[in-house]
């Protein structure tokens, strides 16, 4: 059987750059002057529409095609729709419908018609059938009407079937559509509007973008990859051709019929060349901060750029300025990118965080980094669910996280996710955790660049900056020398991963300051040297300041998911022991299991730093009882004196993890022999996975409904239930950490499934000898989703 095609993944600024290309197009389409006419490329800056729904298509059929088995398929998209488009969009044009008639513009529903066609996203109907004329303002909704009435549908077409015949419907409703412009051209020949506002004769470019992403799953895309470069030029040579003699007059009789079908070839041909061409030379312009940035912004943008039109040429007007002048252009854009910024972060990304709360469940063979692609859109010309902040705290300039899916589903033959063990100071490199690492890899990074995140811990120059110049000793550590030459190397690429003084590293910081703000921290970092690695720790200062348990971790699973839908791979760290406060010390071990927990849910690599540590003079710790030792001779001196302080230590073993972590990458396999989660999670086969404590993180929608009564609460959601084989009675704690929308409780039951405690996030009882129960459950069906559970001794 042919291997299927692997589509490109993660995010992809290009397609950002894209999106802010064609913002420029419609912006500077409609402000330029037209006093003494407008050339002609200005005059089709029309088609950045035309480009807009290209990537729509591409990228919500590709959510829609990844998802369609999910359990809230429907649900979970629409909603992240509405989140997407509704606030700017009513607050606007609502805002509009009421305001223009108070104003005395008593014209306004004879010009425009009912306000309801608006309302529902149907305005495109009235303008481009009845002839109406919108206020300047409104006119730019015809293409989200389109979009909305095209995405009302469309899923459930993919629902009901599969991706090839799927291909077949997208290429007869292209047809289709071409076919309707012939025949509304011959019926009304003096009303080109109805050709380029009227749904049915504007979706074959939808169509296209939507088979697009069909293609780049198929067979057929894996087996003409190494050509496409050669096929795709000649046709966009060809389209620019065409579309440079016609001019992309939309009036014309050529315009109306097929000028459309050879802008949409055109822009679908550009769009997989750029995917090919991803983080290459020839696309570092699509990488530019400026572009990106306009393409996050671009739904603001577009509903926005008129409004700031008018008020740049309203106070032109009242200082006597020239309204027409061609100097007034970039204020307007800028005008535009101000009022988009503001409508971004107080407005669309308050209600985008809550898209976390309506996320698909991961299914087997699915990479997760693909749907962080997929879900990286502007849409309806600008759906961007890519700007979750939700699961990411916030949105670089161009740094576009979401939904980083695990990968939850175990290989063929295998019992189950393998188990990071406590006792190791690095996690195991399994063949499924190679494959991971890799998919996650998939995005084009700066591959001998790593990023430092976390505290003071991390920011202080005994972290690692020694291996930068000549002033390390790698000791009997030899065998690390290429993996030390191969990270300097990233000197050449203008960045040195050893030296670089990183901003999502800083004293005093708790997980939740490094995704504050936006951009936030991590974010800008990112953006800022596209690390292929980040090394991660934090913790510290969360236990000091007394943050709980659960808002810890939901940070850093949030900056942990935000790295990977990046194409960065996180190594987390855990934190060493802390000296001179008892009671934030014995708060680290739970704490650790938590970082344990996230780092073997999303399979990426583990260093245990509190363990490697422990054996050392005051188990490596410094004399203020926070930062570890440092070696009189320098804290990368790897020798065996240099050794017994903390810093050398955490210089060696982090040095060693980001080895391991490039060797998996390329596809090596470390540990033959690991242990892996047994069992399915069901009260008939829980899962095992060895003694204590239990750290896991899983999916209760990936669990069994069960509606049975114990701890005094009727369950109504599916639960995940863990089995513990206990030699003697032990006192145990469990914790649970969820996230956003998704809530659930924890229980411990005896060996014959009867309560002993419960809880919201907590629950503690005496369990043992003999069998006993761990059951992370969903109250309800509408609160389930992904958690992590620890289960500790007392």
């Amino acid at each position: 059987m042919r291997e299927r095609a692997a589509a490109p993944t993660g995010y992809i600024p290009e397609l950002d750059g894209l999106r802010g290309i064609a913002i420029l197009m419609v912006m500077v389409h409609r402000m330029y002057p037209r006093l003494d006419g407008t050339p002609w490329p200005i005059e089709a800056g029309w088609a950045g529409v035309d480009l807009f729904f290209v990537i729509s298509g591409f990228l919500i059929a590709g959510i829609l095609i990844d998802t369609r088995s999910d359990p809230g398929y429907f649900k979970n998209f629409y909603a992240r729709r509405v989140l997407r488009i509704f606030p700017l969009f009513y607050l606007l044009v609502g805002g509009m419908l009421i305001a223009f008639p108070l104003l005395g513009q008593a014209g306004f529903l004879e010009q425009s018609g009912s306000p309801l066609w608006y309302l529902f996203h149907l305005g495109n109907i009235p303008e481009s059938l009845f002839g109406k004329d919108p206020p300047y303002w409104l006119a730019p909704v015809w293409s989200l009407a389109i979009e909305e009435q095209f995405y009302l549908t469309f899923p459930l077409l993919v629902h009901r079937v599969d991706p090839k015949r799927l291909a077949r419907w997208l290429a007869v409703i292209a047809v289709f559509s071409v076919v309707m412009r012939f025949v509304t051209t011959a019926i009304a020949p003096d009303q080109e509007r109805i050709q380029y506002l009227f749904t049915l004769c504007r979706l074959d470019t939808i169509a296209l973008g939507c088979l697009l992403a069909v293609f780049v799953r198929s067979e057929l895309y894996a087996r003409l990859r190494p050509r496409l470069t050669s096929l795709l030029v000649p046709v966009i040579a060809v389209a620019g051709v065409i579309l440079v003699i016609t001019q992309l007059d939309r009036t014309t009789y050529f315009g109306r019929t097929l000028g459309y079908s050879v802008v949409a070839i055109a822009f679908v041909s550009l769009v997989l060349l750029v995917l090919e061409h991803r983080g290459k030379v020839a696309t570092a312009v699509l990488r530019a901060k400026p572009l990106p940035y306009m393409g996050k912004l671009c739904f603001g943008l577009y509903l926005l750029h008129r409004p700031a039109d008018t008020i740049v040429g309203g106070l032109a007007a009242k200082a006597g300025l020239d309204t027409e002048s061609l100097l007034l252009l970039p204020v307007k854009i800028a005008v535009a990118v101000l009022l988009a910024t503001v409508s971004w972060r107080l407005l669309e990304s308050p209600f985008l965080r809550l898209k976390d709360r309506f996320t698909s469940r991961p299914r087997p063979g699915r990479v997760g980094a693909l749907a962080v692609l997929l879900l990286a859109g502007c849409a309806s010309n600008h759906d961007a669910p890519a700007i979750d902040a939700a699961a990411q705290g916030s949105d670089a300039d161009g740094a576009i996280a979401v939904d980083a899916t695990p990968l939850d589903a175990p290989p063929p033959g295998a019992l189950g996710r393998v188990v990071y063990l406590e006792g190791q100071v690095h996690s195991p490199i399994s063949v499924d955790t190679s494959a991971n690492i890799a998919a996650i890899a998939a995005t084009a990074r700066t591959e001998p660049v790593f990023a430092k995140i976390g505290d003071s811990i991390t920011a202080t120059a005994s972290f690692l900056t020694g291996f930068g110049g000549t002033g390390y000793d790698l000791g009997t550590h030899t065998d690390l020398a290429a993996a030390h030459d191969y990270f300097q190397a990233g000197n050449a690429a203008g960045t040195d991963p050893y030296a670089r003084s990183s901003v999502a590293a800083t004293g005093g910081w708790t997980t939740a300051d490094a995704l504050a703000g936006s951009p936030s921290p991590l974010d800008s970092e990112l953006a800022a040297i596209q690390p292929r690695y980040g090394v991660v720790l934090f913790g510290t200062n969360d236990v000091r300041t007394g943050r709980t348990v659960d808002a810890f971790g939901a940070d850093l699973w949030t900056l942990v998911d935000d790295a990977i839908a990046g194409g960065t791979i996180p190594i987390l760290t855990t934190m060493p022991a802390m000296h001179g406060d008892p009671d934030s010390n014995a708060r680290i071990p739970l704490f650790n299991r938590v970082v344990r927990a996230i780092a073997q849910g999303r399979s990426v690599p583990l260093i245990d730093l509190h363990l490697a540590l422990s054996a050392l003079p005051n188990e490596g710790i410094s004399g203020d009882g926070i930062h570890p030792s440092v070696s009189p001779s320098g804290a990368c001196q790897l020798t065996a004196a240099g050794l017994q302080y903390g810093y050398n230590v955490r210089n060696l073993v982090t040095l060693e993890a980001l080895d391991r972590a490039h060797r998996a990458r390329t596809g090596e396999t470390l540990d033959a022999t690991v242990t892996r989660r047994a069992g399915d999670g069901s009260h008939a086969d829980p899962y095992r996975l060895g003694a204590l404590p239990l750290t896991d993180l899983a999916d209760t929608r990936s669990g069994e409904l069960d509606t049975s009564s114990y701890c005094g609460v009727t369950s109504s959601g599916h639960e995940i239930v863990y089995r513990l084989d206990l030699t003697s009675a032990v006192a145990v704690d469990a914790y649970v950490v969820d996230r956003g929308a998704v809530d659930v409780d924890v229980a411990i039951l005896d060996g014959s499934s009867a309560c002993l405690a419960a809880g919201d996030a907590t629950a503690s009882a005496t369990v043992g000898p003999g069998p006993a129960f761990i059951v992370v459950d969903s109250r309800a069906v509408s609160t389930e989703g992904e958690y992590l559970v620890v289960v500790q001794p007392h």
